[in-house]
């Protein structure tokens, strides 16, 4: 019982943790090529008509090796998260766009956030992801 509800017990956030429906929006920290398997299953098993991920990282992740795992049919917010170690729109891009993924780039994950709610209809999913630090910045 206590595994079911880690959530609730812990008030742990930012595990494939719901922050709104209609469009659904959805967060999680997974951050590595495991945690992103794990991720990209679950996206797959969610019914909606377009997905946007709005997406950033830090600078010592392999992103070639993380981003080639994300769907190619995605819409993409690029954003840095606000931490040193933020991996730059400018680089972020630049690997996404060799990997075939297509989007725009912000210069902040709340920016990022705001235009994918934006342009998302309401049987759409955003996701928001790519690193711990632009998780905390929406939970």
């Amino acid at each position: 019982k206590g595994l079911l509800n880690v959530a609730k017990n812990t008030g742990l956030k930012g595990r494939w943790q719901i922050l709104g429906e209609s469009p659904k929006v959805i967060c999680d920290t997974g951050h590595n090529e495991d945690g992103l398997k794990h991720i990209t299953t679950q996206l797959k098993s969610e019914s909606y008509d377009q997905l946007h991920i709005v997406w950033g990282m830090v600078d010592d992740k392999d992103a070639t090796s993380i981003l080639k795992l994300l769907p190619k049919d995605a819409r993409y917010y690029w954003c840095k998260p606000n931490v040193s170690r933020g991996l730059s729109v400018r680089g972020l891009v630049q690997v996404a766009s060799d990997l075939g993924l297509v989007g725009h780039e912000f210069s902040s994950v709340e920016l990022a956030k705001q235009k994918a709610l934006s342009v998302a209809n309401s049987n759409d999913m955003v996701f928001i992801g790519g690193s711990t630090f632009v998780v905390a910045e929406v939970v």
